[in-house]
Order: structure tokens, then sequence, then C-alpha cells
């Protein structure tokens, strides 16, 4: 953005204008424009033609900062206190004078800062602070306020001051904390200053002070900014003055005060006093907030400790209910709550309704917000020193405060006594202040173009999130908008976005055991993280994570907000720590249909006590049921393995059967047969064109089967220990579709471009074998979920020379579908059976037959892998058993030009691919044996075949004639699945990056090859190249402390950390598995890498630690690698790699030329024959320079010389000049 300096004077605005004969068009938030203003664009409505502006140079500085120009021109109402020059990098603002900002910003850009204050009334006046910068963008700014504070919040008008905006912020006429309202007693004219009039006041003056300021130009644009209170005050402003604001960002909104208030008192009294059976104490909080993590984590389908998902989740709070003979330990806190605290938690989630009228009165509290109901609603007060919330035995005063001194003006008003839903109706009819900001219809600000952003934290324990949900659909209803049918959303989502940021507590922050992303620029997220900070560090300027900055484009260049990324850092509030997440909150929450009530009822006949709620709970309240269930009907006493035969014959140990493939594999490849010469050439054959559709199996990253709540195994769980009545197909059990399995369906199909169907179905797919009990699969033949997607694929993918630059192939259909049960084969006719994958969420996705080329189906067998773990949607890889692949391939031939003979050939199948080496082997193996076949006069038949790992040939499985006739039918135990467009948009809008925008990242910012881009992605299930940030963020973060140029692109630091990342770091995993290093390494298992890119064994930070004295050349290439195998083996104590470098002398002390020539000279006696390839290039009778031999003889240098001394570079000058020396004599 470019901000240019105001003028002196007016007079050679106007002589500019009228030289130009240029029309001045109307500003949007005044009456003129001006020729300084050429950072800001025209409305988008506007046709004028740009006025011309001079050089910046010839901009003088406003001498305007001074009290004479001010007293000057300010109304008789209003006094001017303060004036003063800020210089660049300066500080302004009242310091502890200011009670609830007491902190002064720092680090701020040139400006005038100005108090005023004004006389509102007899008995009452305000202050407001402006901020004027010298290098002014045309644009305003006014900041709101927090709690019932009243003071001129200096900290928060900072961040505008950055992006070149004159900035205003009121003190609401009073001096106090936010849970102050003493000052309100008996005080009407205060009490309308707190609730609009002094921000409105301030706005109107404050831009008139602007525009003179700036030499009589109105600004161009004018924007707000505040959370809570602050939130507040910017509804109710553009509800009552829509002209004076052409963009509002508005967070955590106490909009309907007359009822907040009061409902934050109600909430204090369900758990007080606090002596009665039913009171919660803030220790036993912490224990039903781990419980809600446990419950509702997995709602959304990823594990991560942030509740995204809380309207997904039906907690079950009588999971928490104390045994009836627990005692609880002496002086430690319970682990459980008693039937009355269960209830009082109950009601602090459930919505309030009036006692009489059953009207609402406000709704509950959001499940995982938790942590702030000490302070939000108990009334607590926190102790800073101890880290901890004391309950004073009162309801919170931002209620009770609300109820003595803004309604009754009664210090001593007794709520225990007095205090009911008649209040509220008090509230009501008073709403002292005229706080309140309940008019849905804001039309008028619409119709003047304005903008607005609205955001809450899910995790709000003060503001209950679900009351701005409530105020954005009351506005989708003033707009025309039908809830039900979620037709004419367009009609408020065109001017007004909603997000709400999963984890984030009141405004900023979240609880430590979460750390969720939570920053995106909103009010007060700068100020917490430091005085001297703006925006979101990091990232300042960023539209996709600043919200203000896209609030501005989405005004000026009608740049359509359409997601903001949230942002968190390791330690907390410290931004030099690093960032820690990042995260895409969801927009416009809308009501989501997952299933039929019928299906929910039926859930519950599976608990006990027929508790519905608790039929979405957790699978581990009910496996002590099941596992009564099961041992009735499992057919053997002495093992978990139901046999399907008689034969009792126990199971031999038996190796994963990835093993036993490739020791297949291995016996094929040493006994020499079925060894077949590959073609040159192998993706085409000259006259036949080859055609290849894929079916891929994915597992669904999920917690719970598809059609039953017990859990999902992992391959290495004992055989049936997840299984439900279901699953075994046991009289009376019944289906019960699971709904979160439907999120990473969701995101899956999405990310392959499909098309979410609003409704699906279920139907079943019949078939007689001991691997599914119920003698039929539950699968989507008819109606998927899914349809009419593509996946681009792109010569770095690795697609066949043939398919050129890149290739787009079709994908059908997705539909989602249960597994079978595992059979394991034993001697004679004994077939082993484990059900704990009987029901197991998969997905099946159907391409197109429109593959010609076996390296190319190689290739989106290994994109699709990748695009599902960019999105969370699949548990594991190809390789590692959580996606497998079918492929069906058919030949025909091509006659002249190309073009194909006839229809498509007779498809075969193949069966169970499990790697990308297998799809592109097995393919060319079955092209090569159709076409045989054909040119030998046989036929092709219509079948199954299977291939092995080392084969070059398929093998027959099942004929046609073998076929089962499915008989597909409709389920009619499941009902359709109906899925909310508004499900499907949230979604879209939270998707992880995928990997073409990865791997253009990884290629075009750190310049990695396309080779180690795709590796980086491939390896750890997608968990490398997250650790190749962390180490880059580390390595990064090191060479700047250390005063070194970090360049942003192709940067040697980055192909650094990238060759460590895969090739150094593979060398640890290599020698693991070989066991070449088996006595030093014994018990450690690859690197153990976690989804967030860490690694227990070899941590970022160490590895960026080595990186960093390699990077500077203080250690040597080989002692790097010993540091990295000591890391590996626990040797480094403390992760400390330089402590561990100092104390064993590690550092290197690089030979002074002397020495090196000396050594080259040691080096090149007896090396007759490697100076004699040097004499003959010397001589011509060679044209290329012997690199090779050179760089053995470094080698040899390296190998002879001192350990750690001799360094590549330098030993490969020195021999140089003495091999010159040696030619020339």
């Amino acid at each position: 953005m470019t901000r240019i300096t105001a003028s002196i004077t007016g007079l050679v605005v106007a002589l500019a204008i009228v030289i130009q004969g240029v029309t001045v068009p109307s500003g949007r938030s005044g009456s003129g424009t001006g020729w300084w203003k050429r950072d800001i664009p025209p409305p988008a409505s506007s046709s004028a033609a740009p006025i011309p502006t001079p050089p910046l140079d010839q901009i003088p500085t406003p001498p305007n900062c001074n009290k004479v120009f001010f007293t000057n021109i300010l109304p008789p109402e209003a006094r001017l206190e303060n004036v003063t020059v800020v210089p660049e990098g300066g500080s302004h603002g009242e310091g502890k004078r200011n009670i609830p900002y007491p902190t002064d910003p720092t680090n701020l850009p040139a400006l005038c800062a100005v108090t005023v204050n004004v006389t509102s009334s007899p008995s009452s006046s305000y202050r407001f602070g402006l901020f004027l910068p010298t290098e002014w963008s045309g644009r305003f700014l006014a900041v709101g306020n927090g709690g019932f504070a009243g003071g001129i919040n200096w900290l928060d008008m900072a961040p505008g001051t950055h992006y070149g905006m004159a900035t205003v912020s009121s003190d609401l006429g009073h001096n106090s904390s936010a849970i102050d309202t003493s000052w309100a007693i008996n005080q009407p004219e205060k009490k309308l200053d707190w609730g609009w009039r002094a921000l409105h006041g301030s706005v109107v003056l404050g831009k008139k002070l602007t525009a003179a300021y700036y030499d009589g130009c109105d600004m161009f644009y004018s924007y707000y900014s505040g959370c809570s209170t602050g939130g507040r005050q910017g509804l109710r402003e553009i509800q009552e003055f829509p002209d004076s604001f052409d963009g509002v960002l508005v967070g955590a909104p106490a909009w309907w005060t007359s009822h907040l208030n009061n409902y934050i008192t109600q909430l204090g009294m369900y758990n007080l006093p606090n002596n009665t059976d039913s009171y919660v104490s803030n220790d036993l909080l912490k224990v039903v907030a781990q419980e809600v993590v446990r419950q509702c984590d997995l709602a959304d389908g990823v594990e991560d400790g942030i509740i995204q998902r809380p309207d997904l989740c039906e907690f079950n709070s009588s999971l928490l209910l104390c045994p009836s003979n627990y005692t609880a330990p002496e002086n430690a806190t319970a682990t459980c709550l008693t039937q009355p605290q269960i209830e009082t938690i109950e009601k602090i989630y459930s919505s309030h309704h009036h006692a009489s009228t059953e009207e609402l009165i406000y709704p509950g509290l959001t499940i995982g917000s938790e942590a702030q109901w000490p302070v939000g609603i108990f009334g607590g007060i926190p102790n800073k020193t101890t880290n901890t919330t004391s309950n004073n035995g009162m309801p919170s005063p931002y209620g009770l405060g609300y109820q003595r001194n803004f309604l009754f003006d009664n210090a001593t008003w007794n709520y225990t006594a007095l205090y009911s839903d008649s209040v509220v109706d008090l509230a009501d009819r008073l709403d002292p202040g005229r706080a309140t900001a309940d008019k849905y219809d804001i039309s008028a600000f619409k119709a003047r173009g304005g903008k607005m952003i609205l955001y809450h934290g899910l995790a709000d324990g003060l503001v209950p999130t679900k009351g701005t949900e409530l105020y954005y659909n009351r506005t989708i209803r003033a707009f025309g908008g039908d809830l039900t049918t979620l037709h004419n959303l367009r009609n408020t989502t065109e001017f007004f976005k909603f997000f709400q940021i999963p984890g984030m507590q009141h405004c900023w922050a979240s609880p430590p055991q979460v750390d969720a992303p939570w920053n995106i620029g909103g009010a007060f997220q700068a100020g917490v993280m430091g005085s001297g900070l703006y925006s979101v560090p990091g990232y300042e300027g960023r539209e996709e994570y600043d919200a203000l900055v896209a609030l501005r484009k989405w005004v000026e260049e009608g740049k359509e907000v359409k997601q903001l990324v949230a942002t968190s850092w390791r330690e907390g509030l410290n931004a030099s720590s690093g960032v820690r997440r990042q995260r895409k909150p969801a927009t416009s929450p809308l009501p989501v249909v997952f299933g039929t009530a019928r299906a929910r009822a039926r859930a519950a006949t599976l608990l006990p006590g027929n508790n519905a709620r608790a039929a979405l709970g957790p699978s581990r309240q009910l496996q002590p049921r099941l596992q009564q269930q099961q041992a009735r009907y499992l057919t053997t006493e002495t093992t978990p393995l139901a046999a399907a035969s008689t034969t009792t014959t126990p199971p031999p140990p038996a190796a994963p059967f990835r093993k036993q493939l490739k020791e297949q594999a291995k016996a094929l490849k040493k006994s020499g047969a079925n060894k077949k010469k590959k073609s040159s050439d192998n993706q085409t054959v000259p006259g036949w064109e080859l055609t290849v559709g894929i079916e891929i199996h994915a597992q669904l990253n999920t917690s719970h089967k598809l059609f039953s709540p017990a859990a999902v195994t992992s391959f290495n769980d004992s055989p049936n220990t997840h299984v439900a009545p279901f699953d075994l197909a046991l009289p009376g059990s019944q289906p019960l579709f699971q709904p979160a399995t439907l999120v990473p369906a969701i995101r899956a199909a999405l990310a392959l471009n499909c098309a979410i169907q609003p409704v699906s179905r279920f139907d079943r797919k019949h078939y007689f074998h001991w691997d599914q009990p119920a003698g039929y699969q539950i699968t989507q033949f008819y109606e998927p979920f899914a349809r009419d997607g593509y996946i681009t694929l792109y010569a770095r993918d690795g697609i066949a020379a043939e398919d050129g630059e890149q290739i787009q192939i079709g994908v059908k259909q997705v539909q989602m579908e249960q597994d079978t049960a595992k059979t394991i084969a034993q001697p004679g006719e004994v077939q082993w059976l484990d059900f704990n994958r009987v029901g197991v969420p998969l997905i099946e996705i159907i391409t197109l037959p429109e593959i010609h080329h076996p390296a190319t189906a190689a290739a989106l067998v290994r994109k699709v892998q990748m695009v599902l773990g960019s999105v969370d949607a699949c548990v594991s890889g190809l390789e590692e058993g959580g996606l497998r692949a079918d492929v069906n391939v058919s030949v025909r031939k091509v006659g002249e030009g190309g073009k194909p003979i006839g229809e498509l050939g007779q498809r075969t199948e193949i069966k169970n691919l499990s790697s990308f080496k297998a799809v592109e082997d097995a393919i060319i193996a079955e092209r090569d044996r159709q076409i045989s076949l054909i040119e030998s006069g046989g036929k092709v038949l219509g079948e199954t075949r299977g291939w092995s790992l080392g084969s070059t040939e398929t093998r027959r499985l099942r004929g046609k004639e073998g076929e089962v006739d499915y008989r597909y039918m409709p389920d009619p135990d499941l009902g359709p699945v109906v899925i909310g467009q508004d499900l499907v948009q949230r979604l879209k809008e939270t998707m992880g990056i995928l990997p073409d925008e990865e791997a253009d990242g990884l290629m075009g910012r750190y310049g990695l090859s396309a080779k180690d881009a795709l590796a980086l992605m491939l390896l750890d299930g997608g968990a490398r190249v997250q650790y190749f940030y962390n180490v880059l963020d580390s390595l990064e973060e090191r060479l700047a402390g250390e005063g070194q140029a970090v360049p942003e692109k192709g940067a040697e630091h980055a192909t650094l950390a990238a060759n460590w990342c895969l090739h150094e770091l593979g060398k640890l995993t290599d020698s693991v598995s070989s066991g070449s290093e088996s006595s030093s390494l014994e018990g450690l298992e690859g690197l153990q890498m976690t989804p967030q890119g860490e690694s227990p064994l070899v941590p970022s930070s160490s590895l960026a630690s080595i990186l960093f004295h390699l990077h500077s050349r203080t250690i040597t290439a080989k002692v790097a690698k010993d540091l990295l195998w000591a890391v590996y083996r626990g040797e480094v104590p403390d992760q400390d790699v330089t402590g561990y470098i100092d104390t064993n002398n590690l550092w290197f002390k690089e030979l002074s030329e002397q020495e090196y020539t000396k050594l080259a000279d040691e080096v090149l006696q007896g090396e007759g024959k490697v100076l004699g390839e040097f004499k003959k290039w010397k001589e011509g009778k060679m044209k290329a320079y012997p690199q090779g031999k050179l760089m053995y003889l470094v080698g040899k240098m390296m190998r002879e010389g001192p350990e750690g001394r001799v360094e590549a570079s330098g030993a490969e000058k020195v021999l140089r000049g003495v091999l010159e020396r040696f030619l020339e004599g």
C-alpha cells in the first residue's frame, strides 16, 4: 500500500483539481476526495476517471499538529486536552492513569496524537483519543472497548495507524475496569455515553478533525473494529447510523445487553451457594473440560484437542457420574461429579427460557468453553501469580453489576431474594443506556455498500457463541432468508460474513491445553501479544490472515471474504517463538441434517437407560456391555479368534501380510522365475491402445465404525476386540449410521472436486462368504454421496511422457461402504476370522476409464493418497494398508493416425494392489497378456485376476461364470442421508492445503526439485513435509537471531534442510530396518513422526541446530552426520546440540593453507595413474576436466587429514593450485 503525506494547505488541492479540470467524485464517508489518495481506488460502482497526482517529494509534512490548530476548529461543547507529536518508533498513551488500558502502544509510526473532552449533557462528558498518522492512507478507523471499561483504548488504536488510518477511541465517559459498574449508579446520562453516545460522538467529531487536519478533505473510507462490548458498539452504530462506516469487524458481540447480563447472573446462581451439593468447583470444571474433549474432539474427524464441531457432538454428561461407592481422595480433587453437580453443568449448557412466557432469554454456553467459566460466569477473581482463579461466592460482576448499578440503581440489591425472569422483562422495557443492539434489518447499511465480518470463538465462556449465531440467523430472516430450505441466503452473505473460530476464548487466546489457532487480526489481539505489534505478527498486511485487511479489500476492491486463516504460536502470546498452528475458521453456521430422526432414536436402544443423547457419544462407554453380548455368541473360548471351521488348531505366529508379499517377491527374484525382459518403452505398445479405470478403497479417519458405535481398530489390535452386535449380525441388532464418518468422507470428495449430493442412500450388496456375517455388504451403489469429480495430474506427479505436461482424469463417483472381516488362512481347510474390520468405514473412489498409460495410473493412485492425506480423510497410505487399489484393464487395436478401432475391449479386474509400483507393473503385465492372447487368436475373458510382487504375469482368481449376482437393493433399515449445504460449504472453506498448492510452494518458494518436494509430501503419511517446515522455521529463526540474512526464495538453507529431512533422516530409518546398527539402536522404531511434524527421537529443533552450525561452517558435514546419529540414539543431553559440540570439542578448526598444501602433497604420493589423467587433459587428449578424479583426491584428503579439520571446498581449492603447479612444471 502506497501512503502519501498530506499537503500543507487546501489551496494546493483546489488548484490541482482546477488545473486538471477534473470533477471530484463524492466520497463514501464524506463529501469530497483529493489527489493525495492515490492508493485508494474509487468505489467499485464508480466510473470516474483517476485524478492525477503530483510527485511524493512535492508534498510537505503538515504543520497542523499543535493546540492552536485544533482549538480553532473544535465546537463549543468540546475542549482540547492534549496534542502531542509522536516520532517514528515512538509511544503514546496515559499509562497507569488509564485504568482499563494501562499499557501504552510502542513502535508507532510518525503521527499526531490528540485528546479531546466533549460535554455530552449537563451531568456527563466523555473523552476520545485520535491518532493522525503523518503518512495517511485516506482511511478512518474507530475501535471499541471491553466490558464496562472506561478509558481511551490507545493500545488498540495502534494497529490502524500502521495501515495509515486515522484512528479514534472513546473512554465512554468514565475511567474504570471492565467489571466496575459503580460509575453508573444513578447516572442515566453516563449510561447513555457508555451505551452509544460517546462512540457515535467521537466518530462524528473525529472525522471532522481528521478532515481539517488533512487540509479540509474528508476520508474516502471508514472502518470499525471491536470485540465484546466493542462488538456491540459496532453493531449498534450501523443499526442506528448506517453512514458511519463502510466496513465493520465485529467480534463476540455482547449485543443483547438487556438479556445477556441478566442471563450471566442466572448462570452464576445455578452454581451457588458454593456450600451446596450442586456446587461445581473450578477444579471440577477441569474434569468436565477433559471429558468434553474426550467425547467431542473427534466429532470433526480429527483428534487434535480442538473441538471444531461442537454442534456434531452429543455430550453425555452422565459419564461423569461418580460410582455409588466412590470416595473422594483426601486433599485431592474428585475425578467425577455427583448427580446434582451434573444437573448444574447441564443447566449451563442449556438455553434459558422465560419461566412464564417460555420465550428465549439466552442460548446456552457451548461445550468446550468450560475453561473460561470461572471468570466469565462464576464471578471468579484471577490470580496472575499462581495462575489460578478463586471463587468469591457471588455471581459474575458482569451480571450482578448490571442489575445493581444499571437497572435498580441500588448497590445492595439482593439477587438471592429478588432475581427472577421478571428482571429481564424490566431490562427490556428500560434498556439502560439504550445499549441493546437488536435490530436485524440493517438494509440501510447494506444499501450504501457496507460490509461486515462477524467472528466468535467457540470456546468463549463469557459471551455465548450461540448468541452470535442467533443474531446472524435473525439477520438472515430479516433479509428474506429461509434457514430450513437454505434459500435466499445470498441476500445476507453478500455483505455479511460470520466466522466461528474453534478453540478461541473471549476475543483472543485459547486454553493452554487446547492451543488452538485464534489470531485473525481482530480487536485486542495485537495488543495482548505486545505493545509494539500490529496485525498478525509475521503476516502483516496479508488479507488471508488479517481480517481488517480482508475487510478493507472487500469494501474497496470488491474482493469477497471467503475464508480467513487463524494463527497461534508455540509459546502462547510470544510471537517470536514461531507459529504453532494455523487453521481456517468455518463460516456462516446453519442447521445441519445428517439423517432421519428415526435413525437417531434407534441409537438409544443400544445404551443403558435408553439415553438417546448418549447414542452419539464415544464408543468406550459401550465396551463392557458389548463384551458381555459378544461372549454369548462367539464360537470359541480359548482364543479371541472366531473359527470358521470346527478344527481348533491354534493360530501360528504370522508375519504381516506386506512382509509375506515382500518375502515371496525376494524368493521369486532369487530363483529367477517369471523373469521377462522389459521393453525400453513400457508405456505403449505400437498398434494398441490401453484403457484403465481405477477403484480406490480408502479407510476413513474416524473413531467409530460406519454403522455401529464400536471403535475402529488399528491393524495391530488384538483380534475381535472392537466388535459391536451389528458387526456380527447378531439377532435384533440394526445398523446405526455414525454421522461423524461423513466429515472425512465429504472432505475427501471435495478435495477430488466432486459435487456433493444433497440426498444419498445405502444399498445392500448380497453375497455369501464368511468374511461378511450378515450375508451382505452395505454400500452406495445407486445413489452415492458424491459424483462427477476430477483429479489433475502433472508431469511432476510422474505421469507418462506421452500424456504431456498435464492430464485430467474424471472421477465418476465416491461412495461410502463398510469393510469386511479379515481372513487368516491356516493349515488344512481352517480359516481364522478377525471381525475387528467388519464395518470399518471406507470410501470407494471410482474413476472414469480415461487412463492410457501404466505410469499415469500409478501417478493417479499416488496423487489420490496425497490428496486424502492432506485433508485428513484417510488413516494411512497404500503401503501401510489404509488404501488399496483395484484396476480394470482392457486393450484394443488402433488404426491409421492412432485412432482406436471399435469399442473398448473386454476388461479384466486386478484386485488388491498394495503399492504404486504394483499398480504400474500389474497393468503392464495384464496389458501384455491380453495383447499376446488376442494376437495368438485367443479371446479376453471378463474375469478377476491377481498379481504378486516380483511377478511379471497376472494370475486368474475367478471367471465371469463364478461371479455372484449381488442383487443390489435399498437397505430397508437405513433412511436417506441428507447433507446440508452449510456443512459442505464449511468443510470446503476449512480444507487443508492440497498437494498441488503444497508442491508449488516447496518448488517456488524454497527452490526444491519436483522429486524432493513430492518425496517430502509422501513420507510419514505427509508428516515429513510438516517436519521440514518446523526445521526450516527454527533454522531461519536461528539465522535471523545471529544476524545472518535469510533469503526468501530458493535459499541455500532451505535446500540444505530438505536434503537432510529426506536423505540423512532416511539413512537413520534404513539402518534400523536393515539391522546394520542393531547394537546401538535397539528398541528404536523409525522416527515415530507425529501428524504435527515432530519426532521425539530427532526433534525438529535439534536438526535445525545441527544445520545452523553446518550452514555457518562451524562444524564439518561429517560431524553434522555424527551429531544426527547421537541425537537419534539419545546421547545428546537435553537435546542441547550446541552444548554437546562444545563438551566434545567438535568445532571445526580448518587447516591453514600451508597445512592444506602439505596434506595435498602427501595425498598425491603414489597417485601416478590419477595424475596421468590430468596430464592427458592438459595435453588436449581429454576434452573434459577430470572432475571425478579431483573429487577422489578431495575425499582422500578428508579421510587422511586430521579428523574434523578438513573442509571439502578448502581442500578442493588447494588441490587445484597444487595440480596446476604440477602440470606447469
